[in-house]
C-alpha cells in the first residue's frame, strides 16, 4: 500500500510546490537509531516517478545543533524557507534554494528566544512571511522572516498554558491563532488587538486542576473559522473532539471510536473539509468525516506509535505518516488501481501511483464541481457546488433554428407560402423561383417565360417576315390573335383540319381570291396528253378523291393532298398523314414537332431531343402536354438529366411534374448540417402547398428517405422545446413505417404530452354491433344523379341500401381541390362518348382543365376491382388501424399547377385519348338525356346478416348507358359500382345461390413454384447470399435490444419472402443483383455499413419490384450496427 518510503526517524514537512512534490525531513527528538548516533540533520528529498520500492534518496543534507520537535516549509520567495522548532528552543531557518544548490551557508536565522524545547511552529497561510511559534513555559511568539526575524508576543502569557504542545493559525481569518498546551487548555488569541480572546478545555477536566488530560493536537477547520478541533494524547480519552467558537462551554462533536490510545497528530485537508486524519499510539492512522463522525478510511497500521501525519496541502493526493518505527511512509490517492473496477475518482494514466487510502467517496478536489445534462425538449438540469440544488432551465441550441422553423409553421398554417416563395426568389435560387410559378394562376405561361421564350417576341417578329395582308387578312390575322392557340378552335363543336373538311367560309371572304370567271381544265387535251393539274381535275369531277390524292402526293403537292384526304376515307386522311410527315421528317425540324402535337404523342420528342435543349422540350410539354401526360413526361424528361448528371435541371423537371420523392431524392443529397436540414423541410413544405399534395402512406414507401429526414427534423425541434411542430412533422410519417429506429422513441416521448396530434388507440379492433339492413321504398332517381356529384350520391345511395354505417367506419371524402370544375363537360374528353349519343354527330371535347386530380402521385395506384362480379356481395371491411387519420385522410394528389390555367389542346388529336385516369365523372351542371321510358335499374343482392358494407367504387371515366325499352338486362361490365334503387326482397335461396355463385366467380390464386421455407432448389449464385444474410439474421435475433425486436421480425419476414423469390428463381437480373447481394453481405461482414446500406440502395433503385423485401436488409443492417463486435 505504501509507494515510496524514506527510512529516516524524523520529522516531516511537505514543499509548497504542487508540480515538483518535494519533502523536507529532520531528525526527531527523543528517539535514538541502531547507530547510537547525536547528530541531527535536515534533508530534503524528492518524489519518484518509478516504482521502485526503495527507499529515497536525499537530493541535499546539512547538519543541525539539536534534533527537531517542530518542522515548517513557508512559499514566501522561490522554493521557500524551512524553520525547525528544536529540543534545545533553538528555532533555524534554512533557505530552500540554497539547500538544493549545496550552498555552504543555507541558514538565514537562528534564535534562541525560547526557554524551552519548540512544541509549536506554523506559516500564516495568508501571508507567508509571518511564522508562530511555542514553548514550555507558556511562551508564544510571532516572527516575522521578512523583517530581520523580529519577534513579539501575541498578548500577556496566559495562566492556562504551560508547555505548548501545538499551536494552528485560523483558516479564514489571519489574525487568529490557536495555541494547546499539556495542562489541557487550548487558548484563541487575537493578534490585531494582541489578547487572549477565549480559551477551552478538556471534556470532563475543568475544575480538576492537574488531572486534565493534555491537548496533543489542535486543527481548524479550513472552511469555518470558528471551528476546531482537539485531540489528546492521554490513552485514557483517545477522541477527537470538535469546538464551536459560538457555543466553547463543550465540544459540539466527539470523535470515538477510531483509537485505542492516545491521539498524537491531526491534519485536516484544506481542499476537502470533510477529510480528518488522526495518528496515535495504537500505531493506527484514521481518516474521519468530522460532519458526519464517520471513519471513511484508514492508512495501513505501521509498527510503532505514529507520531505525525500530513496532508500535502499543495497537493492533497500525496500525505504522509511518520512513525518509530524508523519510517517516514507516503501515499497517494491517486495511483493506478490494477481493479478493473472503474473508480470515480480514478487518477489519469499519467499519475503512476496505486491509491492508499480507500475513500468511500471521492474528495472534493476530485470531485465535479459542477455537472450538466440535457434533457428531452430542451431542458438543462444543471448543478454546482453552491448549494445541494439540481436546477432545471431551458436551453435553446439552435435558437435561429427554432426561429426559422416557428416561422415556417406561421407561413404554412396561414396559407402565405406564395410570400416565402417571393422572399426566397429575390436571392436569384432558380428552384424558388420555380416554386413561386407554381403558386400563379398562369403557371404554365409563366413557366415558359422562365425558361426564356417570349411569345409576344416570336409573334413580332413573324409578322416582320410576312409580306403586308389585304385587310381581309387582316381581319382574319386579328381574330387568330384572339385565340390562345394556334390549334385550338374557336367553337367547342369544330372538325379536326386533318379529319374533315373545314366549314364552309362566307362569300365575302373569299369574293376577291375567287372572282370572275375561270376554266376548270383544257378540253383539247386527251387523257393521254394530259398534265397532272388536269388528271387531278377529272379526278376529282368523277368522285376518285384517293386518285387525287395520290397524284398530289407524287406530285409533292401536300397542301392539295391533305385538304382534299378528308372527303375520302378514315384510312386515306391517315396515310397522307403519314406520307406526309414520312417525305417531310428531315427537311425541318418543326415537322417532328408537328407530328407529336398532331399525333398526340409527346414521348418521341421527349425521350430523342438533345438534352442541351430541355428547356425547350419542357416548354412544348407547357404547352402542348394534357392532363396526366404532362406529368409524365416531364418526369420522363428529368429521369435523362438525372442520368446525365444534370440535377439542377432536373429539378425543375420535376418541380413541374409535382414528383415529390424525385425532388425530395435530390434535395436531400445537399443535407449535411441542421443548417441544410431546415432548408430542405422548408423546400419541401413549400413544395407540398404549392401542389397541394397528400402522401398516400402506403407500401412501398418512395418518400422513406423524406420520412427520416422527417424524424431527424422533429428531433432536432423536440430538442428546442417546439414540441407541436415536432409532432406535425411526424404525423407526416404513416404509422407502419418501421425504418427509422428514433421515429417510435420519439413517438412515445411526445406522447406525453399535450400537444400529439394523432390519437393514441388500442390494440385489436374494436367490436362495435353493426345494425341490421333496414328495408326502404324503391326510390326512382333520375340518371343524370349518377354524376353529380359521385362521391356524395354513392354514399348516400350506400346508405340507403345497407342502412346506417357504424361509427367505427368513417366517410372519406375527396379534397376540394380534388373536385372537377363546373365548366368541364360531363364526358370525358379525347372522343370518348356515351353510347346514348345522338349518331352521326361528333362532338370534340374542348380544352381539359388541369385538373389536380389529373395529375399522377408518382405512386403505384391500388388494382381495381374489375374481375369481380357485379352481384357479388362486398367483403367485409377491416377495422382501420388508426380511425382518428383515416377519416382526415383524403387520397394522394400531386397537382403541378393547381391555380394553372386549362391547357389547349390541338384542334382534335388524330389519335384519340382515353377517359381521366383515376377520377370520377366530372360533373358539368348539365342534366344528361333523361332514360328512355320502362327503363328499369338492376336488383342489387340482399344485405347479409353479420357482415360489414364495403363502400363501392366508381369505375373511373363512367358514363350510364341507358337500356332497351322492352326490356330489363342484368347490368353491364361499365354498370358496376352504381346503385339506382333499393333491392327487392330476396327469398333464403337466392341468397345461398348468390354466395355460391361469389364464391365460383373469384379466381384462384396461383401459388408459388416452391413452398415456402424450402431451399432445397436455391440457384447457385444466390447461395452464399441466403447463407450470409441468414447469419447475420440469427446474430440479430439474437442480440438485439428489446426495443428492437419488431424491427428484426419485421426484417425476417422480408428477408424470408426475397429468399423463397431466389428459391424459386423468380427474380430477375440476376446478373447485375447476384454481385449487388453479395456486397452487401461483405460490407456486414466487415462492419462497413454505410457502404452496405449504399448497395441496399442500389439495389432498389436496379430492381424495384424487390424494394420491399430489400427493406429487410435495411432494418438489418441498422440493428446490427448498434450491436458489439
Amino acid at each position: 500500500m505504501v509507494y515510496q518510503f524514506i527510512e529516516r526517524t524524523a520529522i516531516p514537512a511537505w514543499g509548497p510546490q504542487q508540480s515538483q512534490p518535494l519533502i523536507a525531513a529532520g531528525t526527531v527528538a527523543g528517539a535514538m537509531d541502531a547507530t547510537f548516533s547525536n547528530t541531527s540533520t535536515l534533508e530534503l528529498f524528492q518524489l519518484s516517478s518509478d516504482d521502485s520500492d526503495k527507499s529515497l534518496e536525499s537530493l541535499s543534507k546539512v547538519e543541525a545543533n539539536a534534533r527537531f520537535q517542530r518542522l515548517a516549509w513557508s512559499a514566501s520567495s522561490g522554493p521557500g524557507v524551512i524553520a525547525g522548532g528544536l529540543e534545545n528552543g533553538d528555532i533555524t531557518v534554512w533557505d530552500a534554494r540554497k539547500l538544493l544548490d549545496h550552498d555552504d551557508a543555507p541558514v538565514v536565522h537562528t534564535s534562541s528566544a525560547h526557554t524551552g524545547s519548540v512544541g509549536g511552529l506554523e506559516f500564516n497561510p495568508f501571508a507567508p512571511n509571518l511564522m508562530a511559534s511555542g514553548s514550555a513555559n507558556g511562551e508564544v511568539f510571532i516572527w516575522d522572516i521578512v523583517s530581520d526575524f523580529k519577534s513579539y508576543s501575541p498578548g500577556p502569557r496566559s495562566q492556562r498554558l504551560d508547555l505548548v504542545t501545538d499551536l494552528c493559525w485560523n483558516n479564514q481569518v489571519q489574525h487568529i491563532l490557536a495555541t494547546a498546551s499539556n495542562s489541557g487548555s487550548l487558548v484563541v488569541w487575537d493578534l490585531r488587538s494582541r489578547r487572549e480572546v477565549i480559551s477551552l478545555g478538556s471534556v470532563g477536566a475543568i475544575g480538576q486542576g492537574s488531572s486534565r488530560p493534555g491537548i496533543s493536537a489542535a486543527e481548524w477547520n479550513p472552511q469555518s473559522a470558528t471551528q476546531l478541533v482537539t485531540a489528546s494524547s492521554d490513552d485514557s480519552s483517545p477522541v477527537v473532539m470538535l469546538w464551536d467558537l459560538r457555543n466553547a462551554q463543550a465540544p459540539s462533536s466527539t470523535l470515538a471510536g477510531g483509537h485505542q490510545r492516545g491521539i498524537l497528530s491531526l491534519s485536516w485537508c484544506r481542499k476537502d473539509s470533510g477529510l480528518l486524519l488522526s495518528s496515535g499510539k495504537d500505531n493506527r492512522t484514521v481518516c474521519w468525516n468530522p460532519e458526519s463522525g464517520a471513519i471513511v478510511g484508514e492508512l495501513p497500521p505501521s509498527s510503532n506509535w505514529v507520531y505525525d501525519v500530513q496532508w500535502n496541502q499543495a497537493n492533497p493526493n500525496l500525505l504522509s505518516g511518520a512513525s518509530f518505527d524508523g519510517r517516514i511512509s507516503l501515499y497517494s490517492l491517486s495511483r493506478e488501481s490494477d481493479s478493473p473496477v472503474d473508480d470515480p475518482f480514478a487518477p489519469r494514466a499519467s499519475t503512476p501511483f496505486a491509491p492508499s487510502l480507500s475513500l468511500k467517496s471521492p474528495p472534493k478536489w476530485l470531485a465535479r464541481p459542477c455537472g450538466a445534462s440535457f434533457g428531452f425538449g430542451g431542458q438543462l438540469v444543471h448543478f454546482n457546488q453552491t448549494g445541494p440544488l439540481v436546477s432545471i432551465s431551458e436551453f435553446v441550441s439552435e435558437p435561429e433554428l427554432a426561429q426559422q422553423a416557428q416561422r415556417l409553421e406561421d407561413v404554412l398554417e396561414g396559407g402565405r407560402a406564395a410570400e416565402l416563395c417571393g422572399e426566397r426568389a429575390q436571392g436569384g435560387e432558380r428552384e424558388w423561383q420555380v416554386l413561386q410559378i407554381l403558386f400563379e394562376e398562369d403557371a404554365r405561361d409563366k413557366l415558359v417565360r422562365f425558361l426564356g421564350f417570349d411569345k409576344d417576341q416570336v409573334k413580332a417578329r413573324i409578322k416582320d417576315l410576312v409580306k403586308p395582308t389585304t385587310p381581309i387578312e387582316e381581319k382574319k390575322e386579328a381574330e387568330e390573335e384572339e385565340e390562345e392557340n394556334p390549334f385550338a378552335s374557336s367553337s367547342a363543336d369544330g372538325d379536326d383540319f386533318f379529319d374533315k373538311p373545314p366549314p364552309p367560309q362566307a362569300v365575302d371572304d373569299l369574293a376577291v381570291a375567287f372572282s370572275g370567271a375561270f376554266r376548270i381544265y383544257d378540253k383539247s387535251k386527251d387523257i393521254g396528253s394530259e398534265d397532272a393539274d388536269g388528271l387531278i381535275t377529272r379526278a376529282i369531277l368523277l368522285g376518285d378523291v384517293e386518285a387525287a390524292v395520290t397524284l398530289c402526293m407524287e406530285q409533292e403537292l401536300f397542301a392539295d393532298a391533305l385538304i382534299l384526304a378528308p372527303y375520302g376515307s378514315p384510312d386515306l386522311a391517315a396515310r397522307v398523314q403519314k406520307e406526309y410527315f414520312a417525305k417531310r421528317a428531315q427537311q425541318a425540324a418543326y415537322v417532328r414537332l408537328l407530328h407529336a402535337i398532331v399525333s398526340g404523342d409527346l414521348s418521341d420528342i421527349v425521350n430523342n431531343a438533345d438534352l442541351s435543349e430541355w428547356d425547350e422540350v419542357l416548354a412544348l410539354l407547357c404547352t402542348y402536354a394534357q392532363g396526366d401526360q404532362f406529368s409524365a413526361l416531364c418526369e420522363a424528361l428529368g429521369q435523362r438529366l438525372l442520368r446525365e448528371g444534370e440535377g439542377g435541371n432536373a429539378v425543375v423537371c420535376f418541380l413541374a411534374s409535382g414528383n415529390l420523392d424525385k425532388v425530395a431524392g435530390i434535395w436531400i443529397k445537399d443535407k449535411k448540417d441542421v443548417r441544410t436540414l431546415h432548408e430542405l423541410v422548408e423546400r419541401v413544405a413549400v413544395f407540398r402547398s404549392a401542389v397541394q399534395f397528400v402522401d398516400s402512406g402506403v407500401e412501398p414507401f418512395l418518400l422513406a428517405p423524406l420520412y427520416d429526414c422527417y424524424v431527424e427534423y422533429a428531433g432536432v425541434l423536440a430538442a428546442q422545446g417546439l414540441f407541436d411542430i415536432a409532432a406535425k412533422y411526424l404525423d407526416r410519417v404513416p404509422a407502419d413505417y418501421q425504418a427509422s429506429a428514433a421515429l417510435p422513441v420519439l413517438r412515445n416521448r411526445l406522447a406525453l404530452t399535450d400537444i400529439t396530434p394523432w390519437t393514441v388507440v388500442p390494440i385489436g379492433p374494436i367490436q362495435q354491433p353493426i345494425q341490421p339492413a333496414q328495408p326502404v321504398q324503391p326510390v326512382q332517381q333520375p340518371v343524370q344523379q349518377l354524376v353529380q356529384p359521385p362521391v356524395q350520391q354513392q354514399q348516400q345511395q350506400q346508405q340507403q341500401m345497407y342502412g346506417a354505417y357504424p361509427t367505427a367506419y368513417p366517410t372519406t371524402t375527396m379534397p376540394a381541390a380534388q373536385h372537377y370544375s363546373t365548366a368541364q363537360p360531363a364526358y370525358p374528353s379525347g372522343g370518348f362518348a356515351p353510347a346514348y349519343q345522338q349518331p352521326g354527330v361528333f362532338q370534340p371535347p374542348p380544352p381539359q382543365p388541369l385538373n389536380p386530380a389529373s395529375i399522377p402521385t408518382g405512386f403505384t395506384p391500388p388494382p381495381r376491382r374489375d374481375d369481380v362480379p357485379w352481384n357479388d356481395p362486398p367483403m367485409m371491411a377491416k377495422a382501420a388501424k388508426r380511425p382518428s387519420q383515416a377519416a382526415a385522410k383524403p387520397s394522394a394528389i400531386v397537382s403541378p399547377f393547381p391555380n394553372g390555367r386549362d391547357t389547349p389542346p390541338p384542334a382534335q388529336m388524330a389519335q384519340a385519348v382515353g377517359p381521366p385516369r383515376g377520377g370520377f365523372v366530372p360533373n358539368t351542371g348539365k342534366s344528361l338525356p333523361p332514360p328512355p321510358p320502362g327503363f328499369a335499374p338492376p336488383s342489387q343482392p340482399p344485405v347479409h346478416p353479420g357482415f360489414v358494407p364495403q363502400p363501392m367504387q366508381m369505375q373511373p371515366g363512367f358514363v350510364p348507358q341507358p337500356m332497351p325499352t322492352h326490356q330489363q338486362q342484368a347490368p353491364s361490365q361499365s354498370m358496376r359500382g352504381q346503385i339506382v334503387s333499393a333491392p327487392p326482397p330476396a327469398r333464403p335461396d337466392a341468397v345461398a345461390s348468390a354466395a355460391a355463385i361469389a364464391a365460383a366467380a373469384v379466381p384462384k390464386a396461383v401459388g408459388p413454384k416452391y413452398p415456402s421455407g424450402d431451399r432445397s432448389h436455391l440457384p447457385e449464385e444466390w447461395k452464399p447470399t441466403v447463407a450470409g444474410l441468414t447469419g447475420h439474421l440469427a446474430r440479430a435475433k439474437q442480440f438485439a435490444a428489446p426495443g428492437q425486436k419488431r424491427m428484426v421480425e419485421d426484417a425476417e419476414r422480408r428477408l424470408l419472402a426475397l429468399f423463397d423469390s431466389m428459391n424459386c428463381d423468380e427474380v430477375k437480373g440476376k446478373e447485375k443483383l447476384v454481385p449487388l447481394f453479395e456486397g452487401v453481405v461483405q460490407n456486414i461482414d466487415a462492419r462497413h455499413f454505410a457502404a452496405a446500406l449504399n448497395v441496399q440502395a442500389e439495389i432498389m433503385a436496379v430492381s424495384p419490384e424487390l424494394t420491399s423485401s430489400v427493406v429487410g436488409v435495411k432494418h438489418l443492417v441498422n440493428v446490427l450496427k448498434t450491436l458489439p463486435m
